[in-house]
């Protein structure tokens, strides 16, 4: 009978090894799986990234079989974390992700990278595994996907034990999602605010600029003016980082906050345009997250463009 056994075995593996692998269930084709061949292509791919809810790409009810969420928040407005409690595990599940644009070249990950594909979408992992085998202790893992429109999705998950499992499953759910293309403001964990799905690029033409699509970012924007390099960000952050710099001037009914940096010609200013976002973790110490604008460049020329930039915000 042991003879048998083996031998129904080896056949069944002789026919799987023998075998097609079975097809990846992911949706291809359409826009995300088209490449951008001009700037004005590239910056349709921002804008339709910019559009799409960062937390709805995982949502809730999708999540059942990880476990059960325990929150979700919404961290900037192309980011969102959250934890799902595992049974028999302190801690469970950590997942951050954020959604981005990358139209040549790849991140930097520390240690051996993993190079796969889901779907037509190139995935790079790296795993950092379990430190023991004690069940309760967890792995770690980064992953970085990228369509082949150039758009692209990065996770970092605390799991236990096998990390990288947890980020497959997760990014499974998020690809599929994404080609859904759910809009700001479909999850019921994003915020929402002026600058949520903005485009802070949008005082270049105010000041005469014109932006190439390599210096443009779902939530930032880099151009020269007067021949100085200045960057535009549109964020959240908790209002007591802002409110606690230099009142440095007013546009309108905002308060424009200064930051020297270590360079003594280049300055940060900073303006809250809108009311406190959900509650967070921080709250207590350094206040409700604020939607922010913010300005860095030489100290004359930050002051010019986050006139232009604010009368925009609204």
């Amino acid at each position: 009978m042991r003879h048998l056994v083996l031998l129904v075995t080896a056949v069944l593996t002789l026919v799987a090894c023998g075998s097609e692998p079975a097809p990846d269930s992911l949706p291809r084709g359409g826009f995300w799986s088209t490449a951008p061949v001009s700037d004005q292509d590239k910056i349709a791919v921002l804008g339709k990234v910019r559009a799409i809810d960062v937390c709805a790409l995982l949502p809730r009810a999708a999540l059942g079989t990880l476990g059960s969420v325990r929150d979700v928040e919404n961290v900037h407005p192309n980011q969102c974390r959250l934890n799902i409690a595992v049974e028999g595990h302190l801690t469970g599940i950590d997942a951050t992700w954020s959604t981005g644009v990358m139209f040549e070249g790849e991140p930097s990950m520390d240690g051996p990278v993993d190079d796969e594909s889901m779907g037509d979408v190139r995935v790079l992992f790296n795993d950092e595994p379990a430190a023991s085998a004690d069940p309760q202790v967890r792995g770690a893992c980064q992953a970085w996907a990228r369509f082949v429109a150039g758009a692209d999705l990065s996770f970092s998950v605390r799991a236990p034990q096998d990390a990288c499992a947890s980020a497959k499953a997760l990014l499974r759910i998020a690809l599929t999602e994404w080609r859904k293309e759910p809009a700001q403001g479909t999850s019921p964990d994003s915020d929402r605010a002026v600058i949520t799905g903005a485009d802070p690029c949008a005082v270049a033409p105010v000041l005469g600029v014109r932006v190439p699509a390599a210096d443009q970012g779902v939530t930032t924007c880099k151009f020269s003016v007067d021949g100085r390099d200045a960057i535009v960000t549109y964020d959240y952050n908790e209002e007591r980082t802002i409110i606690d710099d230099i009142p440095a001037f007013t546009v309108g009914s905002r308060q424009v906050y200064r930051f020297d940096t270590a360079q003594a010609d280049l300055a940060s200013l900073s303006a809250v345009v809108g009311p406190g976002l959900a509650p967070g973790p921080t709250d207590a110490l350094l206040g409700r997250r604020v939607p922010t604008v913010s300005v860095t460049a030489h100290s004359a020329i930050a002051e010019k463009v986050m006139r232009e930039t604010l009368p925009l915000v609204r």
